[in-house]
């Protein structure tokens, strides 16, 4: 083969190959959402409740809140999610429970609140 033919057919291959390559730092597309379980009850100071979402225990409720935390607030459970549909609930260590289904959507924060 002639050098000229092999060069052309080298950097071709080198070319192609760096185009389709996918960069390591490219940021990855968002595609969760996140849930916070919350209460203003002061009940919670006294019974233990747990947060489940799907039928995974997420934490314990501990602290009462004025308002919604967000989903970044480290003292809320908070649960990390696929967008769809879920099944969260409360457990109160005295055998109630609340259940509530929550439709989520990518890149959401939702705050689930005992009332």
């Amino acid at each position: 083969m002639k050098p000229f033919i092999r060069n052309l057919l080298t950097v071709s291959l080198l070319a192609l190959s760096i185009i389709s390559c996918k960069h390591n730092n490219d940021p990855e597309p968002q595609t969760i959402s996140k849930i916070v379980f919350w209460s203003s009850n002061e009940a919670i100071k006294n019974i233990k409740v747990d947060c489940y979402v799907d039928g995974k225990k997420i934490g314990t409720l501990s602290k009462v809140s004025g308002s919604a935390p967000g989903c970044s607030d480290a003292k809320s459970p908070v649960a990390t999610v696929e967008p769809g549909f879920h099944y969260c609930e409360f457990r109160a260590a005295n055998g109630q429970t609340i259940d509530i289904d929550l439709d989520t959507e990518a890149n959401q924060c939702y705050d689930v609140e005992l009332m």
